[in-house]
Protein backbone atom coordinates (compact mmCIF):
# COMPACT_ATOMS: atom_id res chain seq x y z
CA UNK A 1 0.00 0.00 0.00
CA UNK A 2 2.88 2.36 0.81
CA UNK A 3 4.43 1.91 -2.63
CA UNK A 4 1.07 2.27 -4.37
CA UNK A 5 0.62 5.65 -2.65
CA UNK A 6 4.23 6.53 -3.51
CA UNK A 7 3.80 5.78 -7.21
CA UNK A 8 0.49 7.67 -7.27
CA UNK A 9 2.09 10.62 -5.44
CA UNK A 10 -0.75 10.39 -2.91
CA UNK A 11 0.70 12.55 -0.15
CA UNK A 12 -2.29 12.15 2.17
CA UNK A 13 -2.03 8.37 2.08
CA UNK A 14 1.76 8.49 2.46
CA UNK A 15 1.53 10.53 5.65
CA UNK A 16 -0.90 7.96 7.05
CA UNK A 17 1.76 5.22 6.94
CA UNK A 18 4.21 7.07 9.21
CA UNK A 19 4.26 7.29 13.00
CA UNK A 20 4.38 10.93 14.16
CA UNK A 21 7.91 10.36 15.56
CA UNK A 22 9.26 8.63 12.45
CA UNK A 23 12.80 9.17 11.22
CA UNK A 24 13.76 8.91 7.55
CA UNK A 25 17.35 8.49 6.41
CA UNK A 26 19.27 7.78 3.20
CA UNK A 27 22.79 6.37 3.05
CA UNK A 28 24.96 6.94 -0.01
CA UNK A 29 28.59 7.21 -1.06
CA UNK A 30 30.24 10.36 -2.38
CA UNK A 31 33.95 10.53 -3.11
CA UNK A 32 34.54 7.38 -1.01
CA UNK A 33 32.73 8.88 1.98
CA UNK A 34 29.54 7.57 3.53
CA UNK A 35 26.86 10.25 3.58
CA UNK A 36 23.80 9.95 5.83
CA UNK A 37 20.99 12.34 4.91
CA UNK A 38 18.02 12.73 7.22
CA UNK A 39 14.68 14.21 6.23
CA UNK A 40 11.34 14.84 7.85
CA UNK A 41 8.05 13.31 6.77
CA UNK A 42 7.10 16.73 5.37
CA UNK A 43 10.30 16.89 3.29
CA UNK A 44 9.76 13.36 1.96
CA UNK A 45 6.14 14.06 1.02
CA UNK A 46 6.96 17.43 -0.59
CA UNK A 47 9.74 15.78 -2.60
CA UNK A 48 7.41 13.07 -3.89
CA UNK A 49 4.65 15.57 -4.67
CA UNK A 50 7.10 17.74 -6.63
CA UNK A 51 8.00 15.00 -9.13
CA UNK A 52 6.77 16.37 -12.48
CA UNK A 53 3.69 14.65 -13.94
CA UNK A 54 5.52 13.95 -17.20
CA UNK A 55 8.28 12.05 -15.38
CA UNK A 56 7.66 8.31 -15.12
CA UNK A 57 9.19 6.72 -12.05
CA UNK A 58 8.98 3.28 -10.52
CA UNK A 59 10.56 1.59 -7.55
CA UNK A 60 10.63 -2.17 -8.18
CA UNK A 61 11.01 -4.31 -5.09
CA UNK A 62 13.20 -7.37 -5.61
CA UNK A 63 12.48 -9.44 -2.51
CA UNK A 64 10.68 -8.69 0.71
CA UNK A 65 11.78 -10.14 4.06
CA UNK A 66 9.68 -9.51 7.15
CA UNK A 67 10.55 -10.22 10.75
CA UNK A 68 8.29 -9.35 13.65
CA UNK A 69 7.95 -9.68 17.39
CA UNK A 70 4.83 -8.38 19.07
CA UNK A 71 4.52 -4.69 18.37
CA UNK A 72 7.61 -4.25 16.18
CA UNK A 73 8.53 -5.50 12.75
CA UNK A 74 11.32 -5.05 10.22
CA UNK A 75 10.85 -5.13 6.45
CA UNK A 76 13.99 -5.48 4.29
CA UNK A 77 13.66 -5.13 0.53
CA UNK A 78 16.25 -4.56 -2.20
CA UNK A 79 14.94 -2.29 -4.96
CA UNK A 80 15.63 -0.85 -8.37
CA UNK A 81 14.51 2.73 -9.06
CA UNK A 82 13.80 3.74 -12.67
CA UNK A 83 13.13 7.16 -14.19
CA UNK A 84 11.57 7.28 -17.64
CA UNK A 85 12.30 3.58 -18.14
CA UNK A 86 16.01 3.75 -17.23
CA UNK A 87 17.54 2.56 -13.97
CA UNK A 88 18.54 5.60 -11.91
CA UNK A 89 19.83 3.78 -8.84
CA UNK A 90 19.53 0.62 -6.76
CA UNK A 91 19.68 -0.11 -3.05
CA UNK A 92 17.89 -1.54 -0.06
CA UNK A 93 14.95 -0.22 1.95
CA UNK A 94 14.78 -1.06 5.64
CA UNK A 95 11.51 -0.25 7.37
CA UNK A 96 11.00 -0.53 11.12
CA UNK A 97 7.33 -0.60 12.00
CA UNK A 98 5.50 -0.29 15.28
CA UNK A 99 1.97 -1.51 15.91
CA UNK A 100 -0.20 1.27 17.34
CA UNK A 101 -3.88 0.58 18.05
CA UNK A 102 -3.84 -2.45 15.71
CA UNK A 103 -2.29 -0.43 12.86
CA UNK A 104 1.30 -0.78 11.62
CA UNK A 105 3.13 2.55 11.30
CA UNK A 106 6.61 3.25 9.94
CA UNK A 107 8.78 4.50 12.80
CA UNK A 108 12.08 4.37 10.88
CA UNK A 109 12.83 4.21 7.18
CA UNK A 110 16.41 4.01 5.98
CA UNK A 111 17.58 3.22 2.49
CA UNK A 112 20.79 2.90 0.53
CA UNK A 113 21.30 4.40 -2.93
CA UNK A 114 23.90 3.27 -5.43
CA UNK A 115 24.32 4.61 -8.97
Amino acid sequence: DFFEAFHNQDTTALRHFFHEKATIQTVSQKENRTIVKEETIDELVIGIASIPAEMEFEERLKRIKVRSDGEIAQVWTPYEFSVNGKVSHTGVNSFILVKVDETWKIIHLIDTRRK
